[in-house]
């Protein structure tokens, strides 16, 4: 249960920053679901599953026509069994068991978006954005009947995305929908892991706020 209380308290604090920022320009929420797909050590060492239990979503604020600054969150749940081998415990200690890896990852990113299409007719808009920021990860490894887990905050985060949105009308339209492909990356050591790196593909709808 407590790894869900992360997100929900993201976007309490997301609702309640909403009533600032609508007073200086156009706010837009996205929210969507997202897939991860693993990289690296991180793959090869600690979850190699794609991870389909995934939420993405920003809250930004737009400059102009083109440029918005917001802030980022996300969730993504990661699930790995391995069949029973044989594991050393400490020297000359060894046990066959089946090995569990489960990890979830909560960023909260500043990012910068730009659009360079925004604000005109146009039905295909693409996009490109980058954020850095920090996560909480929660960590779990089951060895046997063996068990250890960790939560961490404050590690440091960084990503890039690019997509296209799809606004449901030519002109003025309050809702559209997203499509997209991120990179992220966060930093955190694990025995078999030296950070976390993951491509996102992830799909939503834009809410126009104010």
């Amino acid at each position: 249960m407590k790894k869900y209380i992360i997100p929900i308290v993201i976007l309490m604090c997301l609702a309640s920053i909403n009533s600032v920022m609508a007073q200086r320009g156009v706010v837009k929420l996205n929210a969507g679901y997202n897939v991860g797909l693993p990289l690296g050590n991180f793959k090869s060492n600690y979850v190699s599953n794609t991870s389909p239990r995934g939420i993405m979503g920003d809250l930004s604020l737009g400059l102009n026509n083109k440029f918005a600054v917001g802030l980022g969150f996300g969730f993504q749940d990661f699930y790995q069994k391995y069949p029973r081998a044989v594991y050393d415990l400490a020297p000359n200690q060894q046990i066959s068991a089946i090995l569990s890896n489960s990890i979830q990852v909560v960023p909260v990113l500043a990012k910068f978006t730009y659009t360079p299409f925004l604000g005109t007719s146009k039905l295909i808009q693409p996009y490109a954005s980058v954020g850095a920021g920090i996560s909480f990860v929660t960590y779990n490894q089951y060895l046997g009947e063996f068990s250890s887990d960790n939560t961490s905050g404050g590690k440091f985060s960084a990503m890039a995305d690019a997509g296209i949105d799809l606004p449901f009308s030519r002109y003025n339209s309050n809702v559209a929908a997203k499509i997209g492909v991120s990179y992220n990356y966060t930093k955190f050591g694990m025995s078999d892991a030296s950070n976390i790196n993951m491509v996102g593909i992830h799909a939503g709808l834009i809410f126009q706020l104010h």
